[in-house]
């Protein structure tokens, strides 16, 4: 096998393995904050899941745009 099509190989497949990561960080940071919990708090207050966390943030940042063209600044002076 020749270099350019190897390196093109493991081009597409560190990409393949990094398509979770943000969830993984996500993951990882929900852990970290659970083991400082107690059981209860656990129980009472579970950690938000990514797929939960995404659908949340894409309701956010719809909002967010709607509101910055509502107020964008007017420079047509008349």
């Amino acid at each position: 096998m020749n270099w350019p099509t190897l390196s093109i190989l493991l081009s597409g497949l560190l990409l393949a393995g990094c398509s979770n990561l943000y969830q993984g960080v996500y993951e990882g940071n929900n852990i970290y904050k659970d083991a400082a919990r107690t059981p209860d708090e656990r129980a009472m207050t579970p950690s938000q899941s990514y797929g939960t966390y995404q659908k949340d943030r894409g309701k956010l940042q719809q909002e967010d745009a709607a509101t910055e063209k509502n107020e964008s600044p007017d420079f047509n002076l008349k």
